[in-house]
């Protein structure tokens, strides 16, 4: 609907509403009346809705109108400078409709609508987006049937299509825009499960939802359904009454009655009009200050600490180009390390990743950050940063589409790259044991919030075998009728699998990372040690059977928890950032790296894990569970009584140790044909794989991404002259006096640079700081 919806019914001559009742008179006799017309249910006029208006100052910040208010909030990102303000024009209503997955095709209605808007879709001054959107916000807006077929399935999430009109097209309200959308992939009015409108849905909006469908709408619009019947009856009143007079007289009664409501309904929505210009403006706000700020670039180390860029085994040191640049140096160490700020601002738009987390998430479709996995990453060795590329799963119905869980899925990858970078692989391990509260995690480790991953899923894997082997479920049946002896303790270490890689130059693909789990007897063995029983009482034979016995029935099972379960999503994100930095570090010891210098440094201090938790934490809440068990079952039988003795379980995780097997590029071209392609465009927007579910967001680098949106490089190819940071131009407001002798320091200078430039590892160094 738009805002002149009413300047085109009230001047309408009376033989065009005689023949627009005959026409709708001659479709519903043929049983082609428009959608939500067929049984007559709705009446003409503005549809009957609940005002929002009444119950909050800002109707547009109830749950119904969040994805409307997201659409305009991508919709203004999308565009260019000098258009963003079409994204929060008053006069652009939106609308948006919500379906019931339960009565949707998966295959050929879900995943096609939100496959479409993976990025915002928008043709012109035209934009539209789908996503999905949790239930109980909506809850009260619903019909308690659709509530309650929607719980009986199981299913939290609607999927929502919002849209915007077109301001220049007054044929094209936003729901229009919208039922072309659901006519395009099939879906019906039974879908529909709630509308709303920013403005109350207009009389000829009204005829495009079901009779049966809730809707609501921020502020009053157009004429009301009572207004319509009182002028009708009006306008038939005033004919009669000059009917002795004639047709002209009749005519400009019934105008004097058009004009009464007229001026009547033009207030009511210059009303709208200008509160809507207060409302969207806070909507706005509220939305810059949740997701305005881009997200800083993952896999660069904050400036403040001024990195030592290109300090692998063949750095050559900082090669300054500029006196000048010198000089600001001087005054601030960190002047001439990568443009962070600005960096930070034009990731959003340039990057894959940055694109789709800068916003609040409606043009993400169904993608599931919580799904979120490193496998690409790649350092060009010129000290502009690093290359990566994340793999999420596209599962609209049941992911996390919060843009929130990806940005701290990314920063802890990030984050963990630079510790497993930092801290020696020797550290790399946390160990519940009740036995030894002084042995938990390394002291640095401890810190961080990798270290924490680990010791949480440490302590989570003690539960899933608690749950693996309970004596009322099947499998743990099972298990306890095979346990001989009285006792049974046994330990498990989740270890790193052999991860399949492939690399190409400075490029790493990490195909598959699995991890696996052991029991101690054979974790120790493989360290060259041996164990003590566990339970020294019983002889070494039901020692073994009970071992196998475990190894055969719970050990696959757990093994497939820890790689493919969401509460262990995390410790995967994290040995994957660690497959990575082992690859990394590699890379480092035969080439030139931005960040070899971090290699063993054990400087942790930028990736610090905030807030009050201590490894004592989870070491407490494990003791918890160690002494009071996870289960307690006593059973009936006809034999008599029999108690389950409660089953210590306990181990560690140990990632000091990873095993790389590197795939061949035959097999890499035929078992991944594609791959580089999706990953090559992750980089500038989100990218489909081909033949699976599976969605690529990716970042290029700092420098990359300020030379895609304009900025100037901070070096330029091949050794040529690089340009100043921010805070070294400032200089150049110094008196010319001063800078006389700096630039004939600076020609010297450029003479000293060609004779570099024959030397390659002295071009790579360039425009770096000092070791």
């Amino acid at each position: 609907m738009d805002i002149s919806s009413w300047t085109r019914t009230r001047f309408a001559p009376s033989w065009a509403r005689g023949l627009a009742a005959l026409l709708l008179a001659l479709l519903l006799s043929l049983g082609s009346a428009p959608p939500g017309m067929a049984d007559g249910k709705r009446p003409p006029g503005a549809a009957k809705g609940l005002d929002l208006s009444l119950r909050q100052d800002n109707p547009l910040l109830a749950s119904p109108f969040e994805p409307v208010e997201k659409l305009r909030y991508d919709l203004w990102r999308e565009l260019p400078k000098a258009d963003k303000s079409e994204a929060w024009n008053p006069y652009r209503n939106g609308a948006a409709v919500y379906l019931d997955p339960t009565v949707l095709d998966y295959d050929d209605q879900i995943m096609p609508l939100l496959h479409h808007t993976t990025t915002l879709s928008h043709t012109g001054r035209e934009a539209w987006a789908a996503s999905v959107v949790q239930v109980d916000p909506l809850r009260n807006y619903l019909k308690r049937a659709a509530v309650q077929r929607l719980d009986q399935a199981n299913m939290g999430v609607l999927v929502v299509v919002s849209a915007l009109n077109v301001q220049h097209d007054k044929n094209r309200h936003s729901e229009d825009v919208i039922q072309e959308v659901l006519d395009k992939y099939g879906i019906g009015d039974a879908a529909e499960l709630l509308g709303s409108s920013e403005r109350q849905q207009c009389s000829r909006c009204a005829g495009l939802y079901h009779p049966d469908t809730p809707l609501v709408f921020g502020h009053p619009f157009d004429i009301s359904v009572r207004e319509w019947v009182d002028r009708k009856a009006e306008i038939a009143r005033a004919r009669n009454k000059v009917a002795h007079r004639g047709p002209k007289a009749q005519l400009k009664a019934e105008k004097r009655v058009m004009d009464k409501y007229a001026r009547r309904v033009d207030l009511r929505n210059g009303t709208a009009k200008d509160k809507l210009v207060t409302d969207l403006d806070e909507a706005r706000r509220g939305l810059e200050a949740r997701y305005g700020g881009e997200p800083g670039p993952a896999f660069s180390v904050d400036s403040k600490k001024c990195p030592a860029h290109g300090t692998g085994t063949q750095s050559q040191g900082l090669q300054q180009t500029l006196v000048l640049a010198a000089a600001a140096k001087a005054a601030d160490p960190c002047a001439d390390a990568e443009d962070t700020d600005s960096a930070k601002g034009s990731a959003g738009s340039a990057t894959g990743l940055g694109s789709t987390l800068a916003g609040p998430g409606m043009g993400t479709g169904g993608i599931d950050f919580s799904s979120m996995e490193l496998r690409y990453l790649s350092d060009p060795g010129d000290g502009s940063g690093l290359e990566y590329s994340f793999s999420a799963e596209f599962d609209p119905l049941k992911g996390d589409a919060r843009t929130a869980t990806g940005r701290t899925a990314v920063s802890q990858s990030s984050d963990a790259f630079f510790v497993w970078l930092s801290l020696s692989p020797q550290d790399f391990w946390v160990n519940l044991n009740p036995d030894e509260p002084e042995r938990i995690v390394d002291g640095r480790l401890g810190r961080t919030d990798a270290g924490k991953v680990m010791l949480e899923a440490d302590l989570e894997m003690k539960k899933t075998v608690g749950k693996l082997i309970h004596p009322r479920s099947t499998l743990g049946r099972k298990f306890w009728a095979g346990v001989r002896g009285d006792c049974m303790s046994f330990r498990n270490w989740i270890l790193p699998a052999t991860a399949s890689v492939h690399q190409d130059g400075d490029k790493l693909y990490i195909l598959d990372a699995p991890l696996d789990v052991k029991m101690e007897t054979q974790y120790l063995k493989d360290n060259g040690a041996s164990s003590a029983a566990s339970c020294p009482e019983q002889d070494e034979a039901t020692e073994d059977h009970n071992e196998a016995l475990f190894r055969d029935l719970i050990l696959p099972r757990l093994k497939k928890a820890i790689n493919t379960a969401p509460e262990y999503a995390e410790l995967r994100r994290v040995y994957l950032a660690r497959v990575a930095a082992e690859w990394y570090r590699e890379l480092s010891r035969t080439r030139d790296t931005t960040y070899g210098a971090l290699i063993d440094s054990g400087d942790i201090d930028s990736w610090r894990r905030p807030g009050d938790w201590q490894p004592t934490d989870t070491f407490d809440r494990y003791v918890d569970s160690y002494t009071k068990g996870e289960f307690k079952v006593t059973d009936r039988t006809t034999k008599g009584n029999t108690t389950y003795v409660r089953s210590y379980v306990y181990g560690g995780v140990d990632l000091t140790r990873i095993p790389l097997k590197t795939v061949t590029d035959d097999r890499f071209t035929s078992d991944f044909a594609g791959l580089p392609q999706s990953v090559d465009r992750s980089l500038n927007a989100p990218s489909a794989a081909a033949g699976d579910e599976t969605v690529w967001l990716g970042s290029p680098t700092p420098r990359q991404v300020k030379a895609a949106t304009g900025a100037p490089a901070k070096r330029e190819a091949q050794g040529k002259q690089e340009p100043v940071s921010s805070r070294t131009r400032a200089l150049w407001l110094l008196p010319a006096l001063l800078l006389a002798p700096i630039a004939l320091l600076w020609l010297r200078r450029r003479r000293l640079d060609a004779a570099r430039r024959a030397n390659h590892l002295r071009r790579n160094a360039v425009g770096r700081p000092r070791r």
